[in-house]
């Protein structure tokens, strides 16, 4: 237990670290954001320091740092993988495209952060879509934070567009609740919120009727009680349409179960609930959130072991990793063997399912 402690500690020394380096102001937001000091950020996020060592703490436990007094667990998964959500915020694609093959990825989902990669962003995809088909799967681009309430309308048709063109094969990841994290743009309110259930989103899924383009829906467990009830009529509205919910709205084990449970055209992304890369400035947002999948020594919980297997027919992988002009892609292999060993704790049948067979269905690749 002593060695257990001594490792803890240096984990949750180095998560600090790392924390406080995100704080920084990112050097790809807008420009009044720029403008705001890192002793600003720095005392907004402050609070949040213990949060992330509460989440991340168990990182340590899926690599070489388990303490000696874990048991020992399952091989790795050694299987292929569809990276089922990945993002750039820049056109700088190159590293990803080198370390997901050495990674073991065979297809990866990717779109871009339009508001922060610009055009170049853009159509670095689009390219990598071209020269390596076996590999990349483009996506529609993200638009970021989206201000106002309700999708734009010239994001809704470009995005309409491309997806009738056959440019993009699914609908990159729209922001509909999102809280403050430590390495974006704070906001006033402590939110980016869109209305599910306002017009662009309708006019969205009316241009999407019949194209077979599956189309990701990020929002947040914290919000449940506002948000669950107009994501199941937007859902249940839509039943053609077929919707994915990354990282399963950040929830508990119950959430992930009754959501999936109420719709059968929803699919869900396990990414950072595998590893624990997800942190909030609000502690009281942090709070309502769902427990990570692993426990200390790196093992998967029975209650997210449950839901895997009740609905392993709609699960994917995806590692929702993205580059910025400040970092690449040198953490990937890192997020994918992580992933591994959470998925070596499963029937080969269902990690195969989960890391390959569901993602490659959805996304038409197989």
């Amino acid at each position: 237990m002593k060695e257990c402690a001594k490792r803890r500690a240096r984990c949750e020394r180095h998560i600090l670290a790392d924390a406080m380096a995100w704080f920084e102001p990112a050097v790809d937001a807008e420009p009044r954001h720029r403008a705001a000091s890192w002793a600003r950020r720095r005392s907004i996020c402050r609070p949040l320091v213990l949060g992330i060592v509460i989440f991340t703490t168990g990182l340590a436990t899926l690599g070489s740092g388990r303490a000696a007094d874990c048991p020992q667990l399952p091989p790795p998964y050694d299987g292929p993988i569809f990276d089922a959500n990945v993002q750039t915020w820049t056109a700088d694609v190159q590293g990803l495209l080198a370390a997901a093959p050495r990674a073991g990825v065979k297809h990866v989902a990717l779109f871009a952060n339009s508001n922060a990669a610009g055009a170049e962003g853009v159509a670095a995809v689009l390219a990598a879509a071209r020269e390596h088909p076996d590999l990349v799967v483009a996506g529609a681009p993200k638009i970021g934070f989206i201000r106002g309430g309700d999708l734009p309308a010239d994001f809704v048709s470009a995005t309409l567009s491309g997806i009738a063109e056959g440019t993009y094969k699914f609908v990159g990841e729209i922001l509909y609740t999102h809280g403050d994290k430590p390495d974006h743009p704070p906001t006033r309110q402590g939110e980016i919120y869109v209305d599910p259930l306002a017009p662009g989103t309708t006019r969205l899924l009316e241009g999407l009727r019949d194209r077979n383009a599956p189309l990701l829906t990020h929002w947040e467990a914290w919000a449940w009680d506002r948000d669950r009830p107009r994501f199941d009529r937007l859902y249940s509205s839509w039943p053609q349409q077929r919707f994915v919910l990354p990282s399963l709205a950040y929830g508990s084990p119950d959430k992930a179960d009754a959501i999936l449970s109420a719709h059968q055209n929803l699919w869900g992304i396990l990414s950072r609930l595998v590893d624990g890369r997800f942190r909030f400035v609000d502690p009281a947002k942090a709070a309502k959130l769902g427990p990570v999948m692993f426990d200390d020594c790196g093992a998967l919980t029975a209650e997210w072991r449950a839901v895997l297997l009740k609905h392993v027919d709609r699960l994917m992988y995806g590692s929702d990793d993205y580059a910025t002009q400040r970092v690449g892609w040198e953490s990937y292999p890192g997020i994918i063997k992580k992933y591994r060993a959470i998925a070596g704790q499963l029937p080969g049948e269902v990690a195969r399912k989960i890391s390959w067979d569901n993602a490659a269905a959805l996304y038409g690749t197989r």
